[in-house]
């Protein structure tokens, strides 16, 4: 019988920490089908990449969010930190469903991306309160499995939503999201003992600063997540516009989003599996070398074609180089989090900050360039991915 509880409370835990990862997905996948609709609705140029603003300004919420909550969930416990946390996203959902111009949608955005840092961050912490080493970057690649749900529906709740409605019922969803994601944190027990909880002074905030950032692993991993980051923040801001507007293809994006994400979650479950077998650093370190790979090739084929590559040979190459990411990130994460312990939460803040703020600003260099050509996202690709793998090389220690 116990057996029996604690297996549901895991399964519970794990459908939990996984809708809250999710929730980040959804405040973005949901809108991308809508760009069109907000370029119309504020009378914004046809071809205008100005709505992938709407994704920026949530990440820089997110950014600014993260160091935020670490340290106040090391001190106050996850939940409580958590529950703030989603009622701020859901304002910020509210502020941008009934946003009167565009400037005020980015404002509301930017709320909406500090809510949403809570769930995202603390959901990681959660994790590495209750599980270490390879069992945990078993169960993050079982969350990021059931999180890749979030993508592949989102674009099509999306479309569906804006056959009924405009592109203010997306971001009504995302208040519905707040509402399930709190509801339920009500059932979740507190994962930070009573005596591993912190004092939140500003000594014990700068010494726990201080100790991730002077451990070579945990930087190491970090800053090779942040130029994933960067890789992929430029692909999600862009994509819709390369689609549609440079391989000419409009009917093609919902479909193609929608497989690109199946494809990400059996990656992910394939990757839950491979890790016990191999082990997390052999996987991050094949999966990124597999990352550049693909990306070369991109490239190539890019620089080959003038900038406007066949839609299917494009699709598929840059399914691959997320496939590749999929495989990495959550093992990344989970070495990254590995010696820190008692600081998973200063840890996760940091590590999420270096992502969504340097991933940000990188995605963001690459998006501006992205006219009528998919070349400026292959250069990122390449750049991005072979930084990372030199500082793997470089900084990261060697195993033991």
């Amino acid at each position: 019988m116990k057996a029996a509880q604690e297996s549901s409370r895991y399964k519970e835990f794990i459908a939990f920490t996984a809708l809250l990862t999710s929730a980040v997905a959804l405040s973005i996948d949901m809108l991308l089908p809508a760009f069109s609709d907000l370029r119309l609705d504020f009378s914004l140029a046809e071809d205008s990449n100005l709505p992938a603003l709407t994704i920026t300004c949530l990440f820089i919420g997110m950014a600014i969010g993260t160091p935020i909550y670490g340290p106040l969930a090391d001190t106050f416990g996850r939940i409580r930190i958590l529950q703030i946390g989603i009622f701020l996203f859901a304002i910020g959902a509210i502020g941008s469903t009934f946003a009167p111009n565009f400037s005020f949608l980015l404002i509301s955005r930017v709320i909406w991306g500090f809510g949403c840092a809570a769930p995202r961050s603390l959901a990681q912490a959660m994790v590495r309160d209750r599980f270490e080493g390879d069992d945990m970057a078993r169960v993050m690649g079982i969350i990021q499995t059931v999180f890749f749900a979030g993508p592949v529906l989102a674009p099509l709740i999306g479309h569906l939503l804006l056959r009924i409605g405009s592109w203010r019922l997306t971001m009504a969803f995302g208040l519905a999201t707040a509402i399930a994601m709190w509801a339920w944190s009500f059932r979740i027990p507190e994962s930070l003992p009573e005596h591993r909880k912190r004092p939140l002074t500003f000594n014990s905030i700068r010494t726990g600063a201080n100790a991730v950032c002077r451990n070579r692993t945990t930087v190491g991993y970090s800053l090779t997540l942040m130029f994933a980051a960067g890789a992929f923040y430029s692909f999600l801001s862009s994509s819709e516009l390369i689609v549609t507007q440079v391989l000419s293809r409009p009917g093609w994006f919902v479909p193609y989003f929608s497989v690109t994400m199946v494809v990400m979650a059996a990656v992910a479950l394939l990757g839950s599996k491979l890790v016990g077998r191999i082990g997390a650093r052999s996987m991050a370190r094949r999966a990124i070398i597999a990352q550049f790979v693909f990306s070369s090739i991109s490239l190539i084929v890019a620089l080959s074609t003038s900038g406007v590559p066949p839609a299917i040979l494009w699709m598929f190459l840059t399914s691959a180089q997320i496939a590749s990411m999929v495989l990495m990130m959550p093992t990344m994460t989970t070495l990254s989090l590995e010696p820190m312990g008692d600081l998973a939460g200063t840890a996760t803040s940091i590590i999420g900050f270096l992502s969504l703020a340097g991933g940000a600003l990188l995605g963001a260099s690459i998006d501006h360039q992205i006219t009528n050509t998919v070349t400026p996202l292959s250069i990122g690709y390449v750049l991005f991915t072979g930084i990372g793998l030199l500082v793997l090389a470089f900084v990261v220690p060697k195993a033991p």
